[in-house]
Parts: C-alpha cells; sequence; structure tokens
C-alpha cells in the first residue's frame, strides 16, 4: 500500500497530459473505408510472414485465421495473400489503426479521432461523439456507458456501394476507462440505403440528449474544483434538502425503516435501499431536524461527481482538485491544511487507503466525505454532516 501511496504521489507531481487527462486532437481525421481495407491488408500480410497461422470454422464466426497479434475473419478457406479480410480482433501485442491498444485509455481513444462533444453530453447511456453524414461515405461516433463508466467506443463508418452501404468501423470494448478488447468490423456488412440512413439519425438523435455529461477528469489538479456545495446534489437528491419524504420520491420505498435512540436523546431513523442507507436526524420529539449520514453501499448508486463502489483510486482524485500540498505524515495532501474545511487529503495504513474531503457549510456546520480503497479500489464511502 505504500508503494502505491508513492506512485500516487508521484502522479500527482505531474503536469500537462498525464495519464487521467483526456486531450482532444483538432487534427484528428475521420475514419475511412479505404483506411481499414489497408490496415486489414497489411495485417493479412503480418499475419502470413509469422508463420503462425492457425485457420479454424466455427458456426457463429466462419472461417478465421489466427496468428499472435489477433484473429482474423477472412472470406477464403485458407489465409492467402489475396485473400479478402472480413472483419478482426487484436491482442495485446498488436495496435489498430489509429496505433492505439489493449491497456491504453479512454482519453487516448478520445484523442485518436474527432469528438464535437468533449463533455460526452448524452443520456446515462450513451452519447454521440460526431456525425459526418454526407455520401458516398457518412461517418460516425459514438459511445456506450454506465454512467461515469464508458463501455464500448465505436467509429463507424457507413460505405456506399452498388447494392446498399457497407457498415463497418472499429469497436472498443473498456473497463475502468482501460481498452480491453479492440475489433475491426463489418467489411461484409451490407446494408440497404434506408437502414443506414435510419442509423445514422438514430446517432443524431442521441446527439441531441443533453441529460447526462462525464465529469471532467484531469492530471492537471489546478484546473478542477475543490469539493463543494455542487457535489451535494446527485441522483436526484440534494442532501442538504433532503427529508424522508424526498427519499422516498427519489429512492422508492425503503426496505429498512429502522428507529434508534441516540445517546443526546434524539432519535436516529435509518432507511435501506439496495445501494445505499441514510440516517436521519430527530429531535426528542421525534421532529425531523437534517440528515446525519448517507452511507453507499452498492455499486450502482453515484455520489459526488458520479463517484461509485469499485471506481479507481486515480480515477477518483483526478475530479477533485489536488496536487496543491504535498507529502504529510501518513498520506498526501490534496488541497487545503488537512485540519480545517475545505480541505482533501490521502491518509494510508497497511491494508487501505483513504480520501477525506472537507466542505465548510456556514460557522457552525461541514460535512465530511470519506471514501476508503483497498488495493486501490474504492470499497466504502460515507457523507457525514456535522
Amino acid at each position: 500500500m505504500k508503494k502505491l501511496i508513492a506512485l500516487l504521489l508521484a502522479l500527482l507531481m505531474l503536469s500537462g497530459t498525464a495519464l487521467g487527462e483526456t486531450v482532444l486532437s483538432e487534427e484528428a481525421p475521420h475514419l475511412t473505408y479505404e483506411e481499414l481495407e489497408m490496415y486489414l491488408n497489411a495485417l493479412a500480410d503480418k499475419a502470413l510472414a509469422s508463420g503462425e497461422v492457425g485457420v479454424h470454422e466455427t458456426e457463429e464466426y466462419g472461417t478465421s485465421a489466427s496468428f499472435p497479434g489477433g484473429v482474423l475473419k477472412i472470406a477464403d478457406e485458407t489465409l492467402q495473400k489475396t485473400t479478402a479480410i472480413l472483419a478482426a480482433s487484436l491482442t495485446r501485442e498488436e495496435s489498430c489503426p489509429r496505433g492505439l491498444k489493449i491497456g491504453d485509455s479512454l482519453a487516448d481513444v478520445l484523442s485518436a479521432y474527432p469528438n464535437d462533444n468533449p463533455s460526452l453530453f448524452g443520456t446515462y447511456y450513451d452519447a454521440a461523439l460526431y456525425i459526418a453524414d454526407e455520401k458516398p461515405e457518412a461517418k460516425a461516433g459514438w459511445l456506450l456507458r454506465d454512467g461515469q463508466r464508458v463501455t464500448e467506443v465505436v467509429q463507424a463508418v457507413y460505405h456506399w456501394v452498388e447494392d446498399g452501404v457497407i457498415y463497418c468501423g472499429v469497436r472498443y470494448t473498456l473497463d475502468r476507462d482501460m481498452i480491453i478488447g479492440i475489433e475491426i468490423f463489418g467489411m461484409d456488412n451490407r446494408m440497404a440505403e434506408e437502414e443506414a440512413l435510419a442509423e445514422i439519425n438514430d446517432v443524431a438523435t442521441m446527439q441531441e440528449m443533453n441529460e447526462y455529461f462525464a465529469y471532467p477528469v484531469s492530471a492537471d489538479g489546478s484546473t478542477l474544483a475543490p469539493f463543494d456545495r455542487e457535489d451535494l446534489s446527485f441522483a436526484g437528491i440534494d442532501v442538504l434538502d433532503l427529508t424522508p419524504e424526498t427519499a422516498t420520491e427519489a429512492l422508492g420505498s425503503a426496505p429498512v425503516d429502522e428507529w434508534m435512540l441516540d445517546s443526546t436523546g434524539d432519535y436516529l431513523r435509518l432507511r435501506q435501499w439496495d445501494d445505499l442507507s441514510i440516517l436521519f436526524l430527530y429531535n426528542a420529539d421525534k421532529e425531523f431536524k437534517r440528515v446525519d449520514s448517507i452511507t453507499f453501499t452498492g455499486d450502482k448508486a453515484e455520489g459526488p461527481r458520479g463517484v461509485r463502489l469499485g471506481d479507481m483510486m486515480e480515477s477518483v482524485m483526478y475530479r477533485f482538485r489536488h496536487g496543491e500540498g504535498g507529502s504529510i505524515q501518513n498520506g498526501i495532501l490534496l488541497y487545503g491544511d488537512g485540519q480545517n474545511a475545505p480541505y482533501g487529503v490521502i491518509t494510508y495504513g497497511e491494508e487501505t487507503a483513504s480520501i477525506n474531503y472537507a466542505l465548510k457549510l456556514d460557522e457552525e456546520s461541514a460535512v465530511q466525505w470519506k471514501l476508503t480503497f483497498v488495493d486501490g479500489v474504492l470499497q466504502t464511502m460515507t457523507l457525514q454532516l456535522r
């Protein structure tokens, strides 16, 4: 764990386009059918040169030729110099047409292609990146996601031919903002013009959606805001205005609803849902006072800036101000002095690391957001109002 923290401290001292920062290239050209065709032909030549080609036939994939760089879907029974390559799935050793490999970041993918939507406005589940819809070759890019977690990026080409439209492109599969799969697809995928136009129109409709967006992520902590009042509104909940009634409206009926007498004479009411629990504070007459704390118990609920259980520590740090302080006893100062809110600080023990963000609301009240990581993965997080 101490080695992990030392590495994180080194990362926080970096500037420019470090690991988590998304840099969009205005010069990145659109993907083309010709680019894909040339790439696949070169990949086939590399496979033949390797001398390690194995040909297989499956009902689902057809005839394929495997080699150290990946698997090629081929039009013939064997791989020859004249064989048409219809699709390819790459291994970690091989790069795609834009030089990306398995293990590269989401930021790398977004910077390798045009992007008219740097904030990734869209829905919780998808977002359009761009459309260039002129014949004889339309291009489009979009992504699929689960909230802040992008799971797939597609760079598509619609190539008009005599008997329809070839729909092809590159598909990147991602996990925790890292490429885990690259597929070049569809060189034999013909569709009717009407179907192609309908798909392009679907991307155009996606482009109009702005109900959800990606929070900025940057290695340059000076460009980011600290944990602040706006971060207390998330997932349809405003923490400071939250009551048991508004919690029910936002989250539905709570399967668990229990009352406890506090040592102060006040009452605590615990309400639990599948992915979070909320502790409400009442006075001795059971009159509601305020929220005491919110604890996240499942990885479906998004907290401040979309943070969820299961997120990587670097991903969380790179959404908030950092880099203003340095090393302190048993930890790293992200900003502030670590004692008086507002501040952000990392501390660590033998097996875990913790981030504690503090926000001052007024002279008498503050909020603390406590996050605990095991092996760099977020395991627990709680918002406490004091």
